[in-house]
């Protein structure tokens, strides 16, 4: 999981939209030592970071906080 977000804008050459799933995987509460429930911070950041590299689609938990991050990112970007 790890390798392919860090390579996420590779799949562009697709020309296919690019869903990404990573909202309180194992990949986050198990590296940060936390719970699943504990993990909306580290969802968000690496929904932040899908979404820089070309994902267009996310799969969330928590709508809301999701749709702020990428309301912000769409801002400043």
């Amino acid at each position: 999981n790890n390798e392919i977000l860090s390579n996420l804008e590779l799949l562009k050459i697709l020309e296919l939209p690019i869903l990404s799933g990573v909202s309180r995987k194992s990949m986050i509460y198990k590296i940060l030592e936390i719970n699943p429930e504990e993990a909306l911070n580290g969802t968000t950041v690496l929904n932040t970071i899908a979404i820089t590299k070309g994902a267009h689609i996310i799969r969330v938990h928590d709508v809301k906080e999701a749709k702020e991050a990428i309301d912000l990112i769409h801002l400043l970007s």
